[in-house]
């Protein structure tokens, strides 16, 4: 599979929300539009997507965290999606080296990501790629 790796674009809303349903969050098209358009307005942060024969089959978004202990900063990976024909090909690997690239062009030299304790599938991958257990995630929903 001819795999590109790139920068999401404005014109990419409709591939992004339908990437964001199949992690199990439903979005219009238009609140994908509305979360490139943040994205792409902090130097921060980026939204890339692999496209595979003209379409789009995957997404990795990132932010960089400044660290209070540390002089250097972090790279969360924020949402990493890969659909499912586009599963077991190495696009997530290649979302993955992406993700790092966009880390050390920031002088990171962590990567960090949480998933959700019932992604089994992708805590395998996680390990395979070199990803540590290391920390609880912990979440407080505000109203």
């Amino acid at each position: 599979m001819d795999l590109l790796v790139r920068q999401a674009e404005p014109a990419d809303a409709g591939f992004v929300a339908s990437l964001l349903a199949d992690l199990g969050y439903p979005v219009s098209s238009e609140f994908a539009a509305e979360r490139l358009a943040h994205f792409e307005s902090d130097p921060a942060s980026l939204v890339q997507l692999a496209e595979a024969e003209g379409t789009v089959i995957g997404l990795v978004a990132t932010h960089v965290v400044p660290r209070l202990e540390r002089e250097l900063s972090s790279c969360r990976i924020v949402d990493l999606v890969v659909a499912a024909n586009g599963r077991r090909a190495g696009v997530g690997r290649a979302l993955l080296r992406a993700a790092e690239a966009e880390a050390r062009r920031h002088d990171c030299r962590r990567l960090d990501l949480a998933s959700g304790e019932w992604r089994a599938d992708a805590h395998a991958f996680y390990d395979q790629m070199g990803f540590q257990t290391r920390a609880r995630s912990y979440v407080r929903r505000l109203s």
